[in-house]
């Protein structure tokens, strides 16, 4: 025996197939326009002018070891030696650093106190025996005030 689908049912499978072929049709239009419209707002690439400044210029390798060398034996001054050895950009520069690195160091120390609070929470002293007999009773004595205020 062959099993007949209804004709209601043929034609309700054959809507179905249409309508799951122009919902994906559709999906694939309304993508498209997304993607178009969305297109149409992008900023047009502008030709950049590259201008000399101090930060484009290219220091030659020896330039460059010359003023790693000086800023080698800049950082490792004291303050005082900095104060009275260094003047102008040099004394401003090595300030700056320090005073960079100093407050790293104190937020790095602030940081670490905080984590240490989640790593070791402070450890609470268990009750004894006595002590959770004794809460047990004035628990009692509270309860029996409540009723006896309650009763009046």
């Amino acid at each position: 025996k062959q099993f007949h689908a209804p004709p209601a049912a043929a034609s309700l499978i054959a809507t179905n197939t249409i309508l799951e072929y122009s919902n994906s049709t559709m999906r694939t239009f309304i993508v498209a326009a997304l993607i178009a419209g969305a297109s149409a707002f992008g900023v047009p690439p502008m030709a950049t002018s590259r201008r000399s400044t101090a930060l484009n210029e290219f220091l030659t390798p020896e330039d460059r070891a010359d003023k790693i060398a000086r800023w080698g034996e800049i950082r490792a001054m004291s303050a005082d030696e900095a104060a009275a050895n260094l003047a102008g950009e040099e004394l401003e520069a090595y300030n700056r650093y320090y005073e960079e690195v100093r407050d790293g160091v104190l937020k790095m120390q602030e940081l670490a106190g905080l984590m240490m609070k989640d790593v070791e929470p402070p450890r609470i002293q268990p009750k004894t025996k006595n002590q959770r007999k004794r809460d047990k009773w004035a628990l009692v004595q509270r309860r029996a005030a409540a009723n006896a205020a309650a009763a009046l």
